[in-house]
């Protein structure tokens, strides 16, 4: 028995059948000090995400007998002039299915060509390998499906097998390295599959594209043409991705090289081509900016005090009673920035300079950056080992609080920023002039005179806030959706989302912002409408249901993550507990609550609302005050045309690639808003009051009309947006009024149904919902009509109406008047004895019931919204 230390076998030893999953060529076995491989069993397989098997030697093992060898000098060789000719001729055809899909996309196939992608006899796409001389090496060969994936069921494969013996090899390169700048002056992005390099390249062309055909591809070899430039290993979203050992050949040879990961929170190997196949192209450029340019010999500033000592081998150290301690074996902090936020709270932007490794820009909250115990959770995320307690600290706060550092305003919640006119999305940032600024590697942007700090948030909110590089224009998208929900039902809604990116505006001319409220049965595309508006700073909202159990603070919160936006809340239902809250939303009322560790008994936080309110539901408001305060759109039709259907296919591919583009663009006409929202208010006020001469309607039906309008009406006017055909101001007024009357008055009639009857319809439909009234026993269709066992409802109606309105309700003799006025039907062809089933015996009808009622289904659908034939549970 003898001690050794162990290694890999190196090439050009030959790989073995891992003992765990059977592949072949995939288990490196170890070898001792002298180059002899160990037992067997002793090895580790390279399918790292699939298998990951790794059996390590002991300090004692048996090793197979040494057999002395001498290693024969490897000569390497290129393919003959026949081979080239035939590899030549492949690239040539441009036809294999990978070409199709992505030049249906938008790659031209001369861009397939030019990066040696071709096709052979039987339909496989071929990766040409040339090295940085331009000689072909090898190709490899792989087959894909009409979808552009890869065919896992057959195998990839080299063109050209490894000649037997030792002494002749073909040579191995980088796939794309023949195309490398030759003066080394252009960034150089590494990425794992041939397929991501040849589609980055087409929609990145300002970088160089290489490909090492694995996670462990990078080997020496391969690495020797990346010397002198400045490369960035562009990792896949998965373990074997950003865990790749091959990447310490770049470390080992000391190459300027940067780790980019553009899906941190994915696992499942997604890369940058799936992500461009889908319509979402990253900000690579921005991602590369961030990254500092850190090498392992670069020299940081040496900071040192009596108690803190930075040294030039990065790490920190820290004096204690009797000597000093290391609590930092490979990073420095450096205070950049100190935030604070109109509450006064304050955070900390760090920069943590790692050796080998880019920076890490962290922001943390005062209260962490005071706590060893949660500093070395925050930087342990970044696989970081941080081995200060609150002493040592303190001590360190000593040092950095005594080096320079800039102050910056925080940014509390995306959108509109008030005091600086600035609306920010969670990358960028849109200022009052119009420019798009990209924050800097400190999350940090500086519109005119101000230092502002981005807002921090979780991942959805970043996602529905994200800004991406589309280029679709409004009214590009507003021909889709109007097809998708007509004319008629989009123009109010869009109209109202204008509004909302002026809401501010709004509010300080009215000092108050009306409720949009879509009402409609299941199945109309009542969310649909509201879902696809919530995209339009992004991606979509996600669902803010009334029917889950919400506390009245939780959603002041959520109404005031954003301002001047669009906050949809769904599902709204008479029962809703907090519909003051809601109801304060359109006086601009918000939350007040006693401060997170505060010891004062008078001192309050004030939570604002910012943003307008869109809601949804299966039923008319019963609160008359509320209902004043919301403007109506009632959704209707469920039956939806071919061209409805086309429309709405294509909005789902708008969305996909992100939409705030379309908010940038009208964002850039807020000055005309400003300058032109007064005269413009007063003008569509007058003339929607002008059709209603001589008629009770409500001041303020007028007000949240105009209020919703003008932003689009002062748009179309200028030839902005274009809402309707018309292009003579004039005209454009009268439409919009139009519009308006007839959305004015289908509320109005609502309001002045009798309330009896619409309570009545609208309780049923509460228990129907519930399962508390059932097809056949309680009611029935007979044709057009509704056969309804009035005996048995009313008593469920009573009590479902005392535990909501807390009194009693209405007779039945009062009921049925009601009924009679609207059926133009004699008394005894409403109130009649009608057969229906018991609960307890089959489908037969065996019941006589009578002072039952027999209404016509229709009227009440249309006018109440009564709907039997859908049901869902209340929550």
């Amino acid at each position: 028995m003898v001690d050794y230390k162990y290694k890999f076998e190196k090439h050009p030893n030959k790989k073995g059948t891992c003992p765990a999953c059977g592949e072949k060529n995939q288990f490196r076995y170890y070898q001792d000090q002298n180059g002899e491989r160990l037992s067997t069993e002793f090895g580790k397989c390279e399918r790292t995400n699939s298998c990951g098997y790794h059996s390590k030697p002991s300090k004692d093992v048996t090793f197979i007998a040494p057999v002395k060898k001498k290693i024969a000098k490897v000569e390497y060789i290129f393919p003959d002039q026949k081979l080239v000719a035939r590899i030549t001729f492949w690239n040539e055809n441009q036809e294999s299915n990978l070409h199709k899909h992505w030049n249906k996309i938008g790659i031209p196939l001369e861009h397939f060509k030019k990066q040696g992608v071709g096709t052979d006899e039987n339909g496989n796409t071929t990766f040409i390998h040339r090295n940085i001389n331009g000689h072909i090496t090898n190709v490899k060969k792989i087959s894909y499906n009409p979808e552009g994936k890869r065919d896992k069921v057959k195998k990839v494969n080299h063109y050209l097998s490894q000649p037997n013996g030792e002494t002749k090899k073909f040579s191995v390169c980088l796939f794309g390295e023949e195309l490398l700048d030759p003066e080394k002056k252009r960034k150089v992005i590494i990425v794992e599959s041939e397929k991501s390099k040849v589609i980055g390249s087409f929609y990145y062309p300002d970088y160089d594209w290489v490909a090492c055909g694995s996670c462990n591809g990078l080997t020496l070899d391969k690495v020797k043409v990346l010397e002198g430039r400045e490369v960035y290993w562009l990792c896949d979203a998965d373990n074997a991705g950003r865990k790749n050992s091959s990447i310490n050949n770049l470390h080992s040879e000391t190459f300027n090289f940067h780790i980019v990961d553009l899906f941190p929170s994915r696992e499942d190997g997604f890369d940058i081509a799936d992500s461009l196949e889908v319509g979402n192209k990253p900000s690579l450029h921005q991602e590369i900016n961030k990254i500092s340019h850190i090498v392992e010999t670069v020299e940081e500033e040496h900071l040192k005090n009596n108690s803190v000592d930075y040294r030039k081998n990065t790490s920190i150290w820290i004096k204690t009673r009797n000597n000093w301690e290391v609590i930092a074996d490979n990073f420095h902090i450096f205070i950049k920035y100190q935030t604070k936020d109109d509450n006064e709270e304050i955070s900390w932007i760090i920069e943590v300079k790692i050796k080998g490794r880019p920076s890490e820009f962290i922001e943390i909250s005062h209260e962490d950056f005071c706590s060893a115990k949660k500093m070395k959770t925050i930087l342990a995320t970044k696989r970081l080992s941080f081995k200060a307690n609150d002493n040592h600290i303190s001590e360190l706060h000593s040092l950095l609080f005594s080096t320079p550092f800039n102050t910056a305003k925080k940014i509390t919640r995306f959108g509109f920023h008030k005091e600086s006119e600035t609306f920010f999305f969670s990358n960028k940032a849109l200022s009052k002039n119009g420019e798009l600024l990209i924050p800097d590697n400190f999350s940090i942007v500086n519109p005119d005179d101000f230092c502002l700090s981005m807002p921090l948030s979780n991942h959805k909110m970043k996602r529905r806030f994200e800004l991406t590089e589309n280029e679709i224009t409004f009214n590009q998208w507003y021909v889709e959706y109007s097809k998708t929900h007509t004319q008629e039902k989009a123009f109010v809604p869009v109209c109202f989302y204008i509004m909302a990116l002026f809401r501010d505006v709004v509010i300080n001319h009215k000092g108050s912002s009306p409720i949009l409220f879509l009402k409609g049965s299941a199945g109309t595309g009542k969310s649909s409408i509201i879902r696809s508006l919530t995209c339009l700073f992004g991606f979509q909202q996600e669902d803010i249901n009334l029917k889950s159990k919400n506390t009245e603070a939780a959603l002041v919160k959520l109404m005031s993550q954003s301002a001047n936006s669009l906050i949809w809340m769904d599902e709204f239902h008479n029962e809703f507990p907090h519909e003051g809250l809601l109801q304060a939303a359109y006086d601009n009322a918000g939350y007040h609550k006693t401060p997170d560790q505060s010891k004062s008994k008078t001192d309050t936080d004030s939570i604002e609302i910012h943003s307008a309110l869109a809601l949804t539901s299966n039923y008319i408001p019963s609160n008359d005050i509320f209902f004043s305060r919301c403007l109506l759109v009632h959704v209707e039709n469920k039956e939806k045309t071919h061209e409805q259907k086309m429309g709405f296919a294509t909005m789902k591919r708008f969305e996909q690639q992100g939409l705030g583009c379309i908010t940038v663009e009208l964002l850039r006409h807020r000055q005309l808003i400003i300058e032109k929202y007064d005269s413009e208010f007063k003008k569509l006020s007058l003339e929607l009051e002008s059709r209603f001469q001589n008629e009770n309607i409500p001041e303020r039906l007028f007000s949240n009309m105009a209020q919703t309008m003008t932003c689009a009406l002062i748009l179309q006017k200028i030839g902005k947006i274009e809402l309707c055909e018309y292009t003579d101001e004039n005209d454009i007024l009268t439409e919009f009024v139009n519009i308006g009357e007839k959305y004015i008055r289908a509320q109005r009639e609502i309001q002045q149904e009798n309330s009896v009857l619409s309570e009545f319809f609208g309780i049923l439909q509460v228990l129907f919902e519930n399962f508390q009234i059932q097809e056949g026993v309680h009611f029935r269709f007979e044709n057009e009509l509704l056969y309804l066992r009035l005996p048995s409802i009313f008593p469920l109606y009573k009590q479902k109406y005392r535990s909501i309105y807390f009194k009693e309700s209405p007779d039945k003799d009062s009921i049925l008047q009601d009924i009679l006025k609207l059926e133009e039907r004699d008394k005894t062809e409403i109130l009649k004895t009608i057969r229906f089933r018991e609960e307890e015996n089959g489908n037969s009808l065996k019941n006589t019931v009578t002072n039952s009622l027999s209404i016509t289904y229709e009227i009440y659908f249309t006018k109440f919204s009564l709907d039997f034939t859908n049901r869902r549970k209340l929550a």
